[in-house]
């Protein structure tokens, strides 16, 4: 690096004791019209794990191989870890020839040829060098800023910015600055930015691209931000800097792993690994999917258990080392960031990942996002953020024509006809048993379908919109369907909707005196009311009209959008006597529609819950 730059990359002095790299070093240079920064990473096996941080982003590999010592067993697993990263295109420099004879460069350049058969630099050029007498540096210049401008003719995929931190250092007069390579998206000076597992809010001050001034940094650039709004010590290597909007720490990532052919053992289930993500260093365990056990040179689906959060998006590559013998494992290509489950390898999960790997490794959210949608309602939001798309990336999915939104959710027009039918039928075939039923709650509806909760919720949420089914009291049904719902409850409604229509409707004890009949009498008629979903029962002596709980319920939403609220705030808002409040809240709690916690509660279900 020194003869292409004039820059001595090994700034430690321990570096330069023992002559050779420990941490990473960094240089630029002008070839061919293009700026280039270059990243010296340590060759030892002892610092792999440096050597991993170093290449994150990179675009171009310089594999530097010694004519006096040949491939070396650190060579081959710098090789493998550049083929898990994906990496397409590189050089092979054949250094110190001035050591050996004109013989022996011959004999390393046919071990190298042999080295790299079937890897992506196979077809790569192999430059003998000196950096003492200078023989090959200028081939080699020449060959690397060919390849420069290659790869600044190449059109990425519009992406929100990320940034891998590899330094962090404060100068004096400057503050706190950052440095890193731009995996994905652009920066400018003034955007506003997130760092860190904390998300602390920080603002682009100014830029360094490639070791000069400049107002934006792009995918691919070495780059230094000075940032305002941190503390340099804050800042770690393995931090991510990115927009607010798209991150989404997860601890559980599906992969698509390849285990290597030469590591010496087969990997079983939930395995402790090492795992590396860019800059990033995490323990986890290898928990594998299709079967418990994964023999060298094979490929199944996997989940990582990582016990701290990472920013993985999807289709990043993941390097996975293992724990015992400290050495590359294998590789993970991300297909899914999920949400933990207990059912990892039920045949439903494992046929979508199957066909996310796909879309995965091609790089298309489009595809990813309608085989989804095929399966089930997907929060859109998230999936967004899982492949760190733009706004405007997200908006032209929006408009894709199978696809139905509905509040955070998207779902496929086929996926909801389907399931419309079925929550029909299965309403259909209740009415004509039970006649006299104002419908069905929605646990019980979803049970009977055979549909998860949530997903049973939106799509009747649509099939209310378009008409198709009414959700009244808490309950679903037909949109035509009318309850046969008896003479004499009917009469009873007429006579205590009256009295109980009002702020504080009053108990069963008051409601008796008021309509003039023994309370044991109303006691056993009130339950009626409840049963057709014409009142509600709030607790043993209280009951309410629908349409007051909704009211009630909705007072509790505006109270929790900013925070949790107490009994005090919930009485002030409605005007209702504080033992009321109690009772109500309490109905609340039992529900799962809210949470105590202390002397205050949070919102923690549906308002549909409560009319249940």
């Amino acid at each position: 690096v020194r003869a292409l730059t004039g820059t001595d990359t090994d700034r430690l002095a321990e570096e330069k004791e023992r002559g050779l790299t420990i941490d990473l070093g960094f240089a630029y240079s002008d070839l061919g019209g293009h700026r280039i920064g270059f990243v010296d990473v340590p060759g030892h096996h002892r610092f792999i794990h440096n050597m991993v941080a170093g290449v994150a982003g990179m675009q171009h590999a310089l594999l530097v191989i010694a004519a006096d010592d040949g491939v070396m067993p650190q060579t081959r697993e710098h090789l493998q870890i550049l083929s898990l990263l994906g990496l397409k295109r590189g050089t092979i420099a054949l250094s110190k020839i001035d050591r050996v004879s004109d013989l022996e460069v011959n004999d390393r350049r046919d071990e190298i040829k042999t080295f790299v058969e079937d890897s992506f630099l196979e077809t790569a050029d192999i430059i003998a060098i000196s950096s003492e007498d200078g023989q090959g540096i200028d081939v080699l210049r020449d060959a690397l800023a060919t390849a420069a401008a290659h790869h600044s003719s190449e059109r990425q995929l519009p992406r929100e910015f990320r940034l891998a931190v590899d330094r962090s250092f404060s100068t004096r007069g400057v503050g706190t600055v950052v440095t890193g390579t731009v995996v994905e998206g652009q920066c400018a000076v003034d955007d506003q930015l997130v760092l860190g597992s904390d998300a602390t809010p920080v603002r682009v001050r100014s830029l360094h691209v490639q070791n000069r001034p400049a107002s934006k940094a792009e995918f691919g650039d070495r780059t230094a931000i000075n940032l305002v709004g941190v503390d340099a010590e804050k800042v770690q290597r393995g931090d991510w800097i990115t927009k607010n909007t798209v991150r989404l720490p997860t601890s559980n990532v599906s992969v698509q792993l390849s285990v290597l052919r030469d590591f010496p053992r087969t990997v079983r289930h939930r395995s402790p690994v090492h795992i590396y993500h860019a800059t990033s260093h995490h323990l986890g365990r290898v928990a594998l999917l299709e079967s418990n056990a994964a023999d060298p040179g094979s490929e199944q689906l996997a989940d990582l258990l990582v016990e701290s959060e990472m920013h993985v998006k999807v289709g990043d590559p993941l390097i996975i080392r293992d724990h015992d013998l400290g050495r590359t494992m294998g590789g993970g290509l991300v297909i899914a960031l999920d949400e933990p489950s207990a059912r990892r390898r039920s045949p439903a999960r494992l046929d979508m990942l199957i066909r996310l790997r796909s879309a995965s490794i091609q790089q298309d959210p489009i595809a990813s996002l309608l085989d989804m949608c095929r399966h089930g309602p997907v929060h859109f939001d998230r999936f967004r953020r899982s492949w760190n798309l733009t706004e405007s990336d997200a908006e032209r999915l929006r408009s894709l024509p199978p696809l139905t939104f509905k509040n955070d959710f998207v779902l496929h027009d086929e996926y909801l006809t389907i399931q419309t039918s079925a929550f029909t039928a299965t309403l259909e075939e209740h009415h004509r048993l039970v006649s006299d039923s104002e419908g069905i709650e929605l646990e019980s509806l979803a049970t009977l379908v055979g549909q998860p909760m949530d997903a049973s919720r939106i799509v009747l949420a649509c099939a209310v919109v378009d008409g198709t089914i009414k959700l009244k009291g808490g309950r679903y049904a037909l949109a035509h369907h009318h309850a046969n719902v008896p003479l004499a409850v009917i009469a009873l409604f007429e006579k205590v909707k009256p009295l109980l229509d009002q702020a504080q409707p009053p108990s069963s004890g008051d409601l008796a005196k008021q309509l003039g009949i023994p309370l044991s009498k109303l006691e056993k008629e009130l339950p009626s009311l409840a049963k057709f979903r014409l009142c509600i029962q709030i607790s043993t002596n209280r009951y309410y009209l629908p349409d007051q709980i909704a009211q009630l319920t909705q007072t509790a939403i505006d109270l929790a959008e900013h925070d949790d609220f107490t009994v005090r705030a919930f009485r002030d808002s409605t005007g209702v006597g504080r033992n009321i409040v109690i009772e109500i809240l309490e109905y609340f709690d039992r529900k799962g529609f809210t949470r105590r916690s202390g002397d205050s509660r949070q919102i923690v279900g549906t308002a549909d819950q409560v009319l249940t």
